[in-house]
């Protein structure tokens, strides 16, 4: 009975030997009998071997489509293009202009926090807020009275157009009246750039950094 298990264990282990083989793609693992416990193991490894060569071959496919003339990729100034990472991930590169001031809050109370503070900043001149806060809100200052600026030199429906541009921005339609009177002639020769960010002490609390955005 011992020689017939023996004899059971060798023939079991000639035939994970030769499986094994088979699924490597012919690498030629080499493995006595008596190491038959280990074959396991690098069955397994040969099968993730396998699966990581499909990946890649899926891979590069992939990459082939999306840079084709064919592909919605292609079209525009920046092509994206995918590429197989060590681990056998796809990364996609180049990934500009994806930067957002996210402030903790979901996009509509965001939203409606940046129209409120920009529009408290040209009311008053001057306020004190989060430095993060203050900077993302610089980017829509500039806008509306860049707006005002353009209004200046339109006429007729070009310049009501800009008008509802920032009535349908800000809080306040006679603010809206006033930027537009006063804002060409303020930052004629300024090209851009009509905030100031000034550091002050921290909140007390949350050490949260604190500053004074103001118009210049």
């Amino acid at each position: 009975d011992d020689d017939r298990r023996r004899r059971r264990r060798r023939r079991r282990g000639f035939r994970l030997v030769l499986c094994l083989t088979r699924m490597s793609g012919g690498l030629g693992f080499r493995t006595l009998p008596s190491k038959a416990k280990a074959c396991g193991g690098l069955l397994a490894n040969a099968r993730t071997t396998s699966a990581r060569r499909e990946h890649s071959t899926t891979t590069t496919a992939t990459a082939r489509v999306l840079t084709s003339s064919a592909s919605g990729f292609a079209r525009g100034s920046s092509l994206a293009v995918a590429s197989c990472a060590t681990n056998g991930g796809t990364v996609f590169a180049m990934r500009h202009r994806v930067k957002r001031h996210n402030l903790s809050r979901p996009a509509d109370q965001r939203k409606a926090l940046v129209r409120s503070l920009t529009t408290e900043l040209l009311r008053h001149g001057r306020i004190k807020t989060t430095k993060p806060k203050a900077k993302a809100i610089i980017e829509h200052v500039d806008k509306v009275i860049t707006w005002a600026k353009q209004a200046s030199k339109l006429e007729g429906a070009g310049a009501e157009h800009k008008r509802n541009l920032a009535r349908s921005f800000l809080y306040d339609s006679e603010l809206v009246s006033n930027i537009f009177d006063e804002a060409a002639e303020r930052y004629e020769d300024r090209p851009g750039g009509y905030t100031r960010i000034t550091p002050t002490a921290s909140r007390k609390g949350d050490n949260a950094e604190m500053v004074y955005i103001e118009l210049v």
